[in-house]
């Protein structure tokens, strides 16, 4: 008979397991949001910008998120935390296509989510080892921010002089002739 102590960690364990799930589906949604709010940011600001701007507020829900305890601002906090990082790969994933040709474009695309699936395969093992090493479940999700950053600073190394493939093989091929309408 298992006694107390086991009936303890089976709820322990079925309580994070429903976090889990919660919390899953609450960044899902924040994601959504993104893409419409992100994409429309996009065609007024520019790619780079809006995706720099969502690495550093991930950054900074991440940073908090380790730092609170209030089980409200944890919520907020995930579904920012949660729009910055699932939400803005989509976003990235129209900024990536303008740096390939046409033929290879989708072997581009599929090099940057298989990228992005090793973090989200590699993340969970991280955070177990993190928290079976007695670290705080708050330092744990600090981790978190290393990602952004780098995200972040990949973003601006991009010369974007060089995006828009298409465009520049137009300009290559054919001379744009100016006209007006005046």
């Amino acid at each position: 008979m298992e006694g107390e102590a086991g009936f303890r960690r089976k709820s322990a364990f079925g309580c994070l397991n429903w976090l889990g799930i919660y919390a899953g589906k609450h960044l899902d949604s924040a994601s959504f949001n993104t893409n419409a709010i992100g994409g429309y940011l996009v065609g007024k600001i520019g790619h780079r910008r809006v995706l720099v701007s969502l690495c550093a507020i991930g950054t900074v829900c991440f940073v908090i998120l380790g730092l609170t305890s209030n089980p409200i601002a944890l919520y907020i906090l995930i579904a920012f935390g949660g729009a910055c990082t699932v939400g803005t790969m989509n976003l990235a994933n129209t900024y990536i296509s303008e740096y390939y040709p046409r033929e290879i474009r989708t072997t581009g695309i599929g090099w940057a989510l298989a990228f992005g699936r090793i973090g989200a395969i590699v993340a969970p093992t991280l955070i177990g080892l993190l928290l079976a090493a007695n670290y705080s479940p708050q330092n744990a999700f600090m981790t978190f921010t290393v990602p952004s950053i780098m995200a972040a600073l990949a973003l601006l190394a991009v010369k974007e002089r060089y995006g828009s493939y298409d465009k520049l093989q137009l300009e290559g091929n054919i001379k744009l002739k100016a006209t007006s309408n005046v």
